[in-house]
């Protein structure tokens, strides 16, 4: 299983990060067609057949982690690049 963890530092409160983080698995399931939720107040789990992840939060912090299976693995470096640029996008507004 091939994993994409993502990490980044943020200055949002906790509802803003939320609204943002809901902007970028919008973005992101566009393209991967993920089902998301909200497990806890601070980790949104998403997930499709060949991939799941979560995205956790704390006050300063963000990471987005994503589990790929066999069937997307020779597509990792595409998603990858692709997922950094829609949290960029948004984390460093």
């Amino acid at each position: 299983m091939s994993v994409i963890t993502i990490q980044r530092t943020h200055q949002f409160s906790l509802d803003e990060l939320k609204q943002k983080i809901d902007h970028i698995i919008h973005e992101i399931s566009k393209k991967l067609y993920f089902r998301s939720e909200w497990e806890s107040e601070n980790t949104l789990s998403f997930r499709r057949k060949g991939a799941h992840g979560y995205i956790e939060i704390d006050e300063s912090n963000f990471e987005f982690t994503l589990r790929l299976g066999m069937m997307f693995r020779m597509m990792k470096d595409a998603i990858q690049k692709e997922v950094l640029k829609v949290i960029d996008g948004h984390i460093e507004q």
